[in-house]
Parts: structure tokens; sequence; C-alpha cells
């Protein structure tokens, strides 16, 4: 049995009625009828991957510098959670003495 394959408009139409429409993946999933579960991969797979999401079967081709920007990004949040855990665990400290 041959997997169906979908094209990019396809998965992006179908992304674009969760995100821009605000449908459920699910109420979307049923009635474009896939899985619930592929309709979920394909819209993180397009939240961090753009445009430069499903090139094609399977073969991820990541725009180098807009994987680097997302991974920034993650880094600058970790740093500001790091920053606020030290600070809570100081007032701790100050709150047990």
């Amino acid at each position: 049995m041959k997997r169906k394959q979908y094209s990019k408009d396809f998965k992006i139409g179908a992304v674009n009625q969760v995100l821009q429409e605000e449908k459920s993946v699910s109420e979307v999933a049923k009635s474009l009828n896939i899985l619930p579960t592929m309709l979920s991969r394909w819209i993180y797979e397009y939240k961090n991957n753009g445009d430069a999401a499903f090139n094609g079967n399977g073969k991820k081709i990541v725009n180098k510098d807009f994987q680097l920007e997302v991974m920034k990004k993650k880094i600058a949040e970790l740093e500001k959670e790091n920053e606020i855990l030290k600070k809570f665990q100081a007032f701790f400290i100050d709150q047990n003495k």
C-alpha cells in the first residue's frame, strides 16, 4: 500500500486553518480526512521552519539563518528563566534564615 503524499500548499492550507482561522486541530483534520497527529506535526514543523517547511519527501531542508535565529531566541528565553530562578533561590534562602 502506497503512502498518501500531500503537497506543500495543502499542508500550509491546513496549518493556516488552525493558526489563522483558529479552528481546532481535530476539526480541521476531520474535514480534510487526515489524522490529527499528522496535522499537529505539520503545525510544529511550520512553526519551527516557517516557509522552509515541507520541502518534500521527508528530507528537511532548513534555512540555516532561520534555524540560528530560532536557537538564539530560545537561548535568550532560557537565560531569562535562569535569572528568575536565581532570584527566587536567593529570595527563598533569605526567607529561611
